[in-house]
């Protein structure tokens, strides 16, 4: 409605122009009704409502469950009646509030308070849809209702009375009554039928209020739910809006899934070349209604990426799933499968208008079906004008990092599937979304125990919801793959069983996990034959150049992988001093040389990504290059370097790097015909000098003992190298071994009994590290076994955003300086250990702000940071 409220209108959105007056308004009767429509859609026209009941073991939820969820949905923002949310419309005019803890206070208020507010909203006769003998269920249930702000909140019993007191203004319990009433009449059956209660499962309560959460987020959408006039009959327009909603963003599959008709699904579907075998079994894997999960372990370049993605639609045709989310390890691996998975969809869904929309879920990027937004203020997003309606509706999921597994196809980094599962804002829509996917997580490694710890938390709650995920790996362990496929219940096979288990794999289980089953299948046929050798010049940046340099005047692609930053930036220098700063046998980007590693701005990131795939991508005809990195490139990447030099690092990330050596079949140059892979290591043999008192391994270089913490592996990995009788590895036949070898418990239980008694004390502290981190992870995870409200999140979560990178926080430019590459640089990305505290304030002021050739200065909370060419560095 255009205008201001009146100070009796009871209103639930506000617009305001640029200069911060308001110019129109949404009535709270509005909203409710478009909020309850959006949920009743999900329900009724999504997966969503299979979820929830597998959950609870029921067969399905009734037309009269859902009618009484959306009537809760109906009363969600109830709290608003209160006069210090109404008061915010109007300048002057009594106290503030919000609208969430006022109304969760009134739970704990006296009698009379909750008799004179809640009956007249109509809690009364819902408290008969919950078991009688647990009353608290309907409390939190109240509490998973009215906690749809991205985390829960609970009752602190600080009700206050004056919010809620009929005054000359309004009245607050005329307008719960008005809101009762209609919710009545919005949903009948949900009052006057009946049905058996639901049950006091916490874990339905916290996927509701994922749900809940994501009907309020497309319901508060101006785009889909204009501001309008109540009326009457405004329950069937919101109906019309929401039925809009879930098909043009085809959370509805209906339209998208009647393409693929009923039709055995084969490879052609979505490629134009015969499958390898690994494919063709796993196109042909048996399909669970109640869950399944896959675990594809094959080597680089094999097609796991078209393996899964035929799973997908066989999956999608059958109605097991709604969508599909692709989990990448890197942003700039996310960035390269998204075309793959792009072209694919095309094949598979010819018909355009209904093809499911495809996102990319890259912070930095606002992409879907290929094409690219534009970041406006006030969260907005600017479309190309050609297609801007078409994607402004299918661009949805894309437009808002929060907003990224509501996609239908989605392709990004795993980090967006861990938010689903830890206690931070928002996680409970994310997991809600996530339910509805085929969950596809790529080189799943065991190198990380905080990380595993989080994806087993994603994978139980996914498949007890009968959710279906495929886990791919090039290097997965025995022991890592039995403990997935079996939720922990088996008895580990000797070093030399599970060196001689088959390989290729897949294993396949239902969502129960019981009795998992194992096909062998044939390797794709590209064997490899990698030559790997150890220098021990770690330490030296200068003689990793020379080394380089020479290789790449004799006209080979050379990648350089190191484990720390720092070692990167001082080898991409001390390469530009052998081979001169304008040598065209630099990795450039728009002309200008630079490493490729994390600490660039985003836009830098996209002209990084998309550079390493120009010099070193696949049909590239380019010779003599060398590229420095990190861990950025080394996974999942469709790169082909000539020679691969890399750090030492475990032998299944060892095996990931290996994986862009010599990936595809094409004529070397001169002295490459045989892959080899050289390895820096120190030049002191001994890693248990890098030991402290302590059991760590702090005291190491190159990441030794810090970015990789465990030095049995690392030391295990450094025995495999040294073994003369495997002058050559043969990849993939010698995979398994070489995993196994260095790996296996036992071997890594000889080592330290061989190695004496600081190994011993550095075996207990990794012991203790990965206790520590399987503990940290759980308690930073949300507990779905605890009422939804009982308790809120922690406000600290130290190991999340160590790991997750959530000590990254984006710092604003006050004007748009010019990057290193051509690019204009609006924010900068810094972690907190680069400033030892937590910022309060994100723009840098611009007094502080130099520019120089390339780049520019500034200082930020003490610390002066310098931004060019070989990205973000501190100059303090």
């Amino acid at each position: 409605m255009k205008g201001v409220p009146k100070q009796n209108n009871f209103w639930a959105k506000l617009h305001y122009d640029n200069e911060g007056n308001i110019i129109s308004w949404h009535p709270l009767m509005a909203h409710s009704a478009d909020v309850a429509a959006m949920s009743e859609a999900l329900l009724h026209r999504t997966i969503l409502s299979k979820r929830l009941a597998h959950l609870i073991d029921w067969e399905k939820l009734s037309d009269i469950h859902i009618s009484r969820l959306s009537a809760l949905a109906a009363i969600h923002d109830a709290g608003k009646v209160n006069h210090g949310f109404q008061n915010r419309a109007f300048a002057s005019g009594g106290p503030r509030s919000g609208h969430v803890k006022p109304i969760i206070e009134l739970l704990g208020a006296d009698a009379q308070y909750q008799d004179d507010l809640l009956i007249p909203l109509g809690i009364e006769k819902m408290l008969s849809w919950f078991p009688a003998d647990a009353s608290n269920t309907a409390i939190h249930f109240l509490l998973t209702t009215w906690g749809h702000h991205g985390r829960p909140t609970p009752i602190e019993r600080k009700f206050q009375s004056t919010l809620w007191k009929e005054n000359d203004k309004r009245n607050p319990s005329e307008a719960l009554k008005q809101l009762g009433d209609a919710v009545k009449k919005w949903f009948p059956k949900a009052f006057n039928h009946q049905a058996k209660p639901f049950p006091a499962d916490p874990v339905f309560q916290h996927s509701f209020n994922g749900l809940l959460t994501l009907a309020d987020w497309l319901g508060s959408d101006p785009k889909f739910f204009k501001f309008a006039k109540y009326h009457a009959d405004y329950i069937k327009t919101a109906r019309e809006n929401a039925a809009h909603v879930v098909e043009k963003l085809v959370l509805d599959p209906s339209k998208a899934r009647n393409q693929l008709s009923n039709k055995p699904i084969d490879f052609n579907c979505i490629s134009d070349w015969e499958p390898y075998d690994i494919q063709h079994q796993c196109l042909k894997l048996p399909l669970h209604k109640e869950g399944s999960l896959t675990i594809l372990e094959s080597d680089t370049g094999s097609g796991k990426t078209e393996a899964a993605i035929a799973r997908f639609i066989r999956l999608y045709q059958a109605g097991l799933v709604d969508g599909m989310y692709f989990a990448l390890p890197t942003r700039c691996a996310a960035t390269q499968l998204y075309r793959r998975v792009k072209k694919a969809t095309d094949r598979a869904f010819t018909d355009g208008a209904s093809r499911p929309p495809v996102v990319q879920a890259v912070s930095g990027y606002i992409k879907v079906d290929d094409t690219e937004g534009k970041s406006l203020p006030n969260f907005e997003v600017l479309w190309p004008e050609n297609r801007r309606d078409f994607l402004r509706e299918r661009g949805w999921a894309a437009e808002h990092p929060k907003r990224y597994l509501a996609g239908a196809i989605v392709v990004g980094t795993i980090d967006q599937v861990f938010l689903s599962t830890l206690q931070v804002n928002h996680a409970h829509m994310r997991s809600a979304a996530l339910l509805r996917h085929f969950i596809v997580v790529d080189e799943v490694h065991a190198s990380d125990a905080y990380m595993t710890s989080l994806l087993d938390r994603v994978l139980d709650y996914h498949l007890s919801a009968g959710g279906h995920a495929l886990l791919m790996s090039a290097t997965l362990g025995t022991d890592s793959r039995l403990r997935l496929s079996t939720n922990g219940n088996y008895s580990l096979p000797s070093p030399e069983e599970a060196q001689q288990i088959d390989y290729p794999l897949l294993t396949h289980v239902k969502a129960s996990r019981k009795n998992p089953q194992t096909w062998h299948a044939a390797s794709s046929g590209h064997q490899k034959k990698v030559q790997p050798e150890t220098q021990a010049i770690a330490g030296s940046a200068e003689d990793i150049a020379i080394l380089a340099a020479q290789k790449a005047k004799a006209g080979g692609r050379i990648l350089i992988i190191r484990n720390l930053v720092k070692d990167c930036i001082k080898t991409q220098q001390a390469l530009e001093e052998q081979l001169g700063k304008d040598s065209n046998l630099l990795f450039k980007v728009n002309g200008v040389p630079a490493p490729h590693h994390s600490r660039f701005a985003p836009e830098d990131r996209k002209l990084l990504d998309r550079e390493i795939e120009t010099f070193f991508g696949k049909g590239t005809t380019q010779q003599g290059v060398v590229a420095v990195a990190t861990q950025t490139v080394e996974q999942s990447l469709d790169i082909d370097a000539d020679l691969l030099i890399t750090d030492l690092c475990p032998i299944d990330v060892l095996l990931q790097r290996i994986g862009r050596l010599h990936r595809h079949k094409h004529e070397r140059p001169d002295g490459f015909e045989t892959a080899k892979c050289i390895v820096l290591t120190p030049d002191d043999r001994d890693l248990g000098e890098s030991i402290d008192n302590d059991g760590k391994g702090s005291k190491g270089n190159y990441g030794l003992g810090t970015v990789y913490q465990d030095l049995r592996v690392l030391e295990a990995t450094w025995r495999v190298l040294e073994d003369r009788q495997m002058e050559y590895w043969h990849i993939p036949r010698h995979n398994r071994g070489l995993v196994e070898r260095a790996t296996h418990p036992h071997f890594l239980k000889s080592i330290v009994e061989e190695l004496g008694a600081n190994w011993k004390t550095h075996q207990q502290h990794i012991a203790g590290q990965t206790f520590a981190d399987k503990q940290i992870a759980g308690i930073n995870c949300i507990d779905f076994d605890e009422p939804f409200g009982k308790t809120g999140f922690a406000q600290e979560l130290k190991q999340v955003k160590t790991r997750l990178g959530r000590n990254d926080y984006k710092v604003f430019l006050p004007n748009a300086l010019m990057g290193p590459f051509g690019e204009s640089i609006e924010e900068i990305t810094i972690t907190e250990w680069q400033i030892e505290v937590v910022p309060e304030e994100f723009q840098v002021e611009e007094e502080t702000i130099s520019t120089f050739e390339g780049g520019f200065k500034f200082s930020y909370y003490g610390h002066v940071f310098q931004y060019g060419r070989f990205g973000l560095s501190q100059q303090d």
